[in-house]
């Protein structure tokens, strides 16, 4: 199979994609408006962001969408055509669909049960304990541990099943005395390996030696069954649907023959750096006998994450293990859309109309929150002057309240940013951020002269820390 080369790739995809700018002092251009080199470097050198490409990609990003607000509200087009709709509502549409499908097929998982309850808790499905802690600060001398292990040992001489929970007062831990050192239920990987090791090491009712973690010295008593089967019966339900659920998909999966292609994980990663840039890619990260994954499809994923996911970074800083695995779920996701076309699992009208509905509402809010409504700029254009001017003069005040950090700022919903950037032109030019990245080096150690003169912080870039970047609100998959 073909392997894939980042550098090259990406240059190339992101020229296709959006038309990449030959001019190599603008960084991006939102209809007949144009982001300078210049000023991204000087927006990304005075803030307290990295001086990193991918801060100043994601701030271009946020200037585009902004200025494309501004293109539809001059032409008074509230994106409210069907075909537009249905396209920046896809992952809403999707969702919905899935879950129809899932309540369909998952009829019955809850009750699938792969063994007695009492077994399962045994053998660690969920595990229940109450434990004592003595801790040992991370700097503690060998005297003061040896010290804190010689307490823990004389508490673990004194701990039985019948006065465990009396005994928690010894604990170290907040409130422990009066939960009887109760942890109630916890799943694997929960608690620190080290302590879940020792509660497995051990049988219900039964108390252990003393186990050491990084939080100190811990006497444990594991929890019988009976103790726990009323809040075990509910957990092992639910785990019976996560069961079923992950056999299902993984006959889905291999029935339909899925292959990654060579170096999927380094252009999954390109991609995450880069949504934009692979809009129109159609090479494959992986092939099934009903079609395939395609670079524009893996960025359409991607970038309906939303914003709390922080699917972007994770990817970029994931081994190549965890990447591979999220384009397998991916290609799954894309598996059971299929089976639900096939179920014929749709929306019905009033579930459509309340999506439209909502994404008409987010035109309009946008409008308003950045002071574009096409209403007040026809107002202002009887006065004189061009609405596409007015609309994009507003935008770049805001832009300059919202770089002082003067002014809130403003999301550009993913449903309405990609209705925006399928009807209207834009481009970002990659060469450009490695111009404005290289500038912005020499704005920063400026700034930092001159703030170290006034003991004055640089503020923050828009769009990074502590405001997020416009990313989708919504997703299930």
């Amino acid at each position: 199979m073909k392997s894939y080369r980042l550098s090259v790739l990406a240059a190339v995809a992101f020229a296709v994609a959006c038309g990449a700018a030959s001019n190599p002092d603008v960084a991006a251009t939102a209809g007949d408006e144009q982001l300078s080199v210049t000023r991204l470097a000087e927006i990304v050198g005075t803030s307290q962001a990295p001086l990193e490409k991918d801060v100043a990609r994601a701030i271009a990003e946020l200037w585009v969408n902004y200025q494309l607000v501004a293109v539809a509200a001059a032409k008074g087009d509230s994106l409210a055509d069907k075909k537009t709709m249905d396209q920046a509502l896809w992952s809403n549409i999707d969702n919905i669909r899935v879950k129809k499908f899932y309540d369909n097929v998952s009829k019955g998982w809850d009750s699938l049960t792969p063994g007695p309850d009492e077994q399962r808790y045994m053998n660690g499905e969920a595990m229940a304990a109450r434990h004592i802690l003595v801790t040992v600060d991370a700097n503690a001398t060998p005297e003061q541990k040896a010290a804190a292990m010689k307490k823990a040992e004389g508490i673990r001489a004194e701990a039985t099943p019948a006065n465990f929970a009396k005994l928690a007062v010894k604990s170290d831990e907040p409130g422990a005395g009066e939960r009887g050192g109760d942890l109630g239920l916890f799943g694997k990987g929960m608690m620190v390996p080290e302590f879940e090791k020792c509660v497995m090491a051990i049988k219900p009712g039964e108390i252990s030696p003393v186990c050491a973690t990084s939080f100190g010295y811990h006497v444990i008593y594991r929890s019988p069954y009976a103790d726990v089967a009323e809040k075990f019966a509910p957990l092992a339900k639910q785990r019976n649907v996560q069961i079923a659920e992950s056999t299902y998909l993984a006959k889905v999966e291999s029935s339909n023959g899925v292959e990654l292609t060579s170096g999927v994980a380094v252009k999954a990663k390109a991609i995450a750096r880069n949504p934009l840039g692979y809009g129109k890619d159609n090479g494959k990260l992986a092939t099934y006998k009903s079609g395939e994954l395609t670079a524009s499809k893996f960025a359409d994923w991607v970038s309906a994450y939303p914003p709390n996911s922080q699917i972007r970074p994770q990817l970029l800083n994931a081994p190549d293990s965890l990447v591979e695995k999220f384009v397998r779920q991916i290609v799954r996701n894309e598996l059971v859309l299929h089976q639900a076309d096939s179920a014929k699992s749709v929306l019905d009208t009033a579930e459509m109309s309340n999506l439209y509905l909502n994404f008409k509402q987010a035109v309009t809010q946008t409008w308003t929150s950045l002071n574009v409504e096409p209403s007040k700029l026809a107002d202002s254009a009887k006065a004189g002057g061009d609405k596409a001017k007015i609309a994009a003069s507003r935008i770049e005040a805001f832009f300059g309240k919202l770089i002082k950090n003067e002014v809130p700022f403003v999301d550009v919903p993913y449903p309405v940013a990609r209705a925006l950037q399928k009807k209207f032109a834009f481009s970002i030019n990659d060469e450009a951020l490695d111009k404005a990245v290289e500038k912005a080096k020499t704005v920063r150690a400026t700034a930092d002269s001159l703030n170290a003169g006034k003991g004055a912080p640089a503020a923050a870039a828009p769009g990074t820390a502590p405001a997020p970047m416009p990313t989708p609100d919504t997703s299930k998959k």
